[in-house]
C-alpha cells in the first residue's frame, strides 16, 4: 500500500535514526535506477551499522515495488509516494529539489533521481538531484556513485573531512560494462 503520509513516514525514520540515507528512483523499469539501488543494497549493512536508515522513495505504483526489490536485492525501507508529497515537502524545506517529470503511468508525475542524507537534527550531509536534460537521457544517467557518497557521509559522521570533492558518475557505458563484466 502506498504510504498514507510519506512526509510523516520520512520524518519518523529520521527521528529514529542518526541519519537517513534517502534515494529517489524513477521506477522498476529503469536500468540506471536498478543499478543505483543495487549499490545501495550493498552499502545498506554499513549504513545501518553506522546508525543510519537507508530508504528508497518512488512515485511509481506500489505494485512494482516487489519487482524493484527482486531486481536490486534491496530489502530495506521504502516509501511509495505517487503524489510526490515528500519530494515537494523536501523542496519546500530547502533540502533537495527533486525534479518531477511527466510520464505515462504516473498520474502526478515521476520523481527523478535524487539523494538526501539527513541527520536526526536536520543537518544535511549530502544532497543531490538530477536536472533532466537530453544529455543525461531525461534524468536517467550521470548519477553520483553511491559508494563515494557513502565514503563522504561516513567521514562526516566521524568528524573527518570529506574524501571526495566531486563524485564519479554512473553513465551508460559504466552500466553496460557492469552488466557484461560484473
Amino acid at each position: 500500500m502506498a504510504s498514507s503520509d510519506p512526509v510523516h513516514e520520512f520524518d519518523s525514520l529520521r527521528a529514529q535514526s542518526k541519519f537517513v540515507f534517502a534515494v529517489f528512483y524513477r521506477g522498476h523499469w529503469c536500468p540506471f535506477c536498478r543499478g543505483w539501488l543495487s549499490k545501495l543494497a550493498t552499502l545498506s549493512p554499513a549504513i545501518v551499522a553506522a546508525g543510519g536508515t537507508p530508504v528508497i522513495i518512488t512515485a511509481e505504483a506500489e505494485k512494482y515495488l516487489d519487482d524493484t526489490r527482486a531486481a536490486t536485492k534491496y530489502d530495506g525501507k521504502a516509501i511509495v509516494d505517487p503524489e510526490n508529497r515528500l519530494a515537494k515537502e523536501l523542496d519546500a524545506r530547502g533540502l533537495v529539489h527533486v525534479a518531477i517529470s511527466e510520464r505515462s503511468g504516473y498520474d502526478h508525475g515521476m520523481a527523478q533521481p535524487a539523494l538526501l542524507v539527513l541527520k536526526e537534527d536536520g543537518t544535511v550531509l549530502e544532497s543531490w538531484a538530477i536536472v533532466p536534460s537530453t544529455m543525461n537521457l531525461g534524468g536517467a544517467k550521470d548519477r553520483p556513485a553511491l559508494d563515494e557518497v557513502w565514503e563522504n557521509v561516513e567521514a562526516q559522521i566521524h568528524d573527518k573531512p570529506k574524501v571526495h570533492d566531486t563524485y564519479s558518475t554512473i553513465g551508460f557505458l559504466k552500466l553496460v560494462g557492469r552488466k557484461i563484466f560484473g
